[in-house]
């Protein structure tokens, strides 16, 4: 028994020394930088429709930055309270607002037709923008934003599981940032408003 219990402990002895040997020699170590450079880019050309039938697309807002979000308007939670949160977000920017457009892009584009997404949206602030489209066209745009959104079966309807983060997109269509929905609305504020021009003469 003790024979046993001696052997036992110099193995583990000898494990966690082999322990540092191991982890300088394992070849698939990579530093968290290299892995978010390698990351998959994200945005790219898209076309859907806003709430008045007129074709947007990703050149629709020339020298606007973009402030994108992915929901539905069944949504019982986390799409109402990202979207107060938006509307606080132009409140805080003032005048800075003129240079950003937001955009809620409806990931149920069968229930979400253009006159619910107009009274959805504008209940929370009217500068915000509702899209919609085809099925495939919100796919697509989906894909380029690396969006996920899931079916999910609830007695005779069914609810979205989707993620949930805002896009900030440059005027030259390239992303400048992302921000998860749980951030505080001023903290937020504060980010947009340092990536925006603070007068027109500075708008890019």
């Amino acid at each position: 028994m003790n024979k046993t219990l001696i052997a036992l402990c110099i193995g583990i002895l000898v494990l966690v020394a082999g322990l540092p040997v191991a982890y300088l020699s394992w070849p698939a170590r990579t530093p968290a930088s290299v892995a978010i450079a390698q990351a998959p880019s994200v945005g790219g050309p898209f076309t859907l429709q806003d709430t008045a039938g007129r074709t947007v697309t990703e050149q629709s807002f020339p020298g606007q930055w973009t402030l994108i979000f992915f929901g539905y308007t069944h949504c019982p939670d986390v799409c109402p309270t990202t979207l107060s949160t938006v509307a606080a977000i132009l409140e805080t920017l003032g005048d800075q607002a003129k240079h950003l457009q937001p955009l809620f892009v409806t990931l149920d584009p069968e229930r979400d037709t253009p006159e619910i997404l107009a009274d959805y949206t504008g209940h929370f602030d009217e500068r915000i923008l509702g899209l919609t489209g085809t099925q495939e066209q919100i796919e697509s745009m989906s894909e380029v934003y690396r969006v996920y959104a899931k079916q999910v079966p609830q007695g005779d309807s069914y609810t979205l599981d989707h993620s949930a983060v805002i896009y900030l997109m440059g005027p030259d269509g390239q992303l400048v940032s992302h921000f998860s929905q749980q951030m505080d609305a001023d903290a937020l504020a504060r980010d947009i408003a340092d990536a925006l021009p603070r007068s027109a003469g500075d708008a890019q």
